[in-house]
């Protein structure tokens, strides 16, 4: 029998965030990435959705190791929930690593959990998994594309990338190594789609200069600059063109701060001394002299940004002649907030610059071009689309057919979340697909939700609640009074048409006609009055709240 790789996605494939995937070799499994996403059910109190990690419980004894691709959230901000569950050792950057150190203290977990630090071209040995990491260009610093070398075969494993030639900050991608396995002989490229449906190549990190260059000549008052704290490059180009204009440079919001000392004390970012300067100190200054870069581009309430468009930021606030740059692209699902952001800093009167307007942004992912590079540097045996929607991994896959020769359906796997791909020498293919669901973290905490309660907070926020409480005597279990029933947030429901009464004789003539052994066992007896009222409202008033019964006795 021939050897055989398993490739399992828990997430991050036909969906944004929440990467991670289980490789596995016989008894032996690692996995790639612990990743956050952000739910469409934030409205009901949860703050992000993670991995369901239990799936995981029946290969616990074949975990062996976590390496981690770079510290973007969608890819290391379940880190710490997933070791709290697996204790095992992590690999990454120095840079992915100095943002884990920050997530695993506010956990309790960072003395307790081993970090390798790795460099590129370090080569790690775990089991019978030999990886080595390779220098990966991305709106982050400190990226990894992986090459895992296994008995059966080479897996490259690109992380999020682009081709960027120019970065602002490192090297350009390590394409030489990549080559290099090329030639060897690569089994399967697991390789990003989150660009696949954008043509050409995604611009060098260094393209937005120009168009900064233009503001910060123009700008007349203060400069707001918002964008990703993870986006490192634009940070420094801030930083730079702060020096050159004269202008010193204040940073706004708890992970902008954060990251920006990461990056300071590791020599990633390059400050002048006495560039940055605390809010204090900048009040002081004119306004041609300041330079403000703020969390808050995706328009989050609690950002650093809104709160200068709509109110104030530790009594700072954005007014006339203040030039805001929004040098982000938009997240799907955030097109509300930051269409609300916008109006707020236009109220304010002042001149904002957005993506749309110049070129202020780009993307960190690999568009069409640059995954026709990376496909023709590897050249796997098997393409393996991940990372994005499934129209997007089904773009990449069109792409790469028409665009590189020697690919077809046959070599052009598409999985999904779940899916089991079993890959041999010579054959690919999903044997099994797996339900693996979604975990929900509460909002503003670190405890996990379950899915039944936030699907019972849908319910109540588009269907409402009644309570019902049925008072009896504990001997003859017949009605004491009668039953109390209040209702909230019914479609329908009008508490003077007299239909509140019927509910009462309705649940009346239920207990009425239930016999006094039916009520030994309470749980069967509420939910017996439960759907009783339910059939009632739902003749009435055609809806279907979420109905609380209680039986008292007395």
């Amino acid at each position: 029998m021939s050897e055989k790789l398993e490739i399992i996605p828990l997430g991050g494939i036909g969906e944004f965030g929440m990467n991670c995937m289980g490789i596995r070799y016989r008894d032996e499994m690692i996995i790639v990435d612990a990743g956050m996403g952000f739910p469409e059910e934030k409205p009901y109190g949860v703050d992000i959705s993670i991995p369901d990690f239990d799936f995981l419980e029946e290969y616990r004894d074949d975990l062996t190791a976590l390496i981690l691709t770079h510290g973007h959230e969608d890819h290391i901000g379940a880190l710490p929930f997933f070791l709290k569950k697996f204790n095992l050792p992590v690999y990454a950057s120095r840079f992915t690593s100095a943002l884990a150190d920050r997530k695993l203290e506010e956990h309790d977990l960072l003395s307790e959990t081993l970090l390798h630090r790795v460099e590129p071209n370090d080569i790690a040995e775990i089991g019978s998994f030999k990886i080595e990491f390779i220098h990966a260009s991305h709106s982050l610093v400190d990226c990894f594309s992986l090459a895992i070398k296994t008995p059966v075969g080479t897996l490259i494993h690109t992380g999020d990338y682009k081709i960027d030639d120019t970065p602002v900050i490192g090297k350009p991608y390590d394409l030489k190594t990549l080559r290099k396995y090329g030639d060897e002989g690569v089994l399967a490229l697991l390789a990003d789609s989150t660009n696949a449906t954008v043509p050409g190549r995604t611009p060098s990190e260094q393209d937005v200069i120009p168009a900064f260059r233009e503001i910060f000549d123009d700008a007349e008052g203060r400069i707001f600059v918002s964008t990703f704290s993870s986006s490192i490059h634009r940070l420094q180009i801030v930083f730079d063109l702060a020096h050159e204009f004269g202008r010193q440079v204040c940073v706004l919001g708890r992970s902008m701060q954060k990251n920006v000392e990461i990056a300071d004390d590791l020599g990633i970012l390059d400050i002048p001394e006495g560039l940055m300067i605390p809010i204090g100190e900048s009040r002081k200054l004119r306004d041609d002299e300041i330079v403000y870069l703020v969390t808050g581009s995706q328009g989050e309430f609690r950002a650093a940004l809104w709160n200068l468009a709509t109110a104030s930021y530790k009594g700072l606030q954005i007014e006339e002649k203040d030039t805001v740059v929004l040098s982000a692209r938009i997240i799907p699902g955030n097109e509300k907030a930051i269409s609300r952001l916008i109006g707020g800093i236009y109220k304010r009167g002042a001149n904002i610059i957005e993506e749309k307007r110049r070129l202020i942004h780009v993307s960190g992912h690999a568009s069409q071009e640059d995954i026709k590079i990376m496909t023709e540097t590897a050249r796997p045996k098997y393409l393996v689309p991940i990372h994005g929607e499934y129209r997007m991994l089904f773009r990449h896959k069109e792409y790469v057919k028409h665009h590189v020769p020697g690919y077809g359906n046959d070599n052009i796997i598409l999985i999904e979340n779940g899916d089991v791909l079993e890959l041999e020498k010579d054959r690919a293919r999903v044997v099994e697909n797996r339900e693996i669901g979604r975990t929900f973290i509460e909002d503003g905490g670190y405890d996990e939700i379950d899915y039944e309660i936030v699907r019972e907070r849908k319910k109540l926020g588009f269907s409402g609640m009644v309570s019902l409480v049925v008072t009896i005597d504990k001997e003859t279990k017949k009605l004491k009074t009668k039953p109390q029933i209040e209702i909230h947030g019914v479609s329908g429901f009008d508490p003077t048409n007299g239909l509140i009464a019927e509910a009462r004789d309705s649940i009346s003539n239920k207990v009425d006609n239930m016999k006094r052994e039916e009520f030994r066992d309470l749980d069967s007896a509420r939910e017996n009055l439960r759907v009783e009222l339910m059939r009632f409202i739902k003749k009435e008033f055609g809806s279907k709240p979420v109905i609380i019964p209680t039986i008292v006795e007395v």
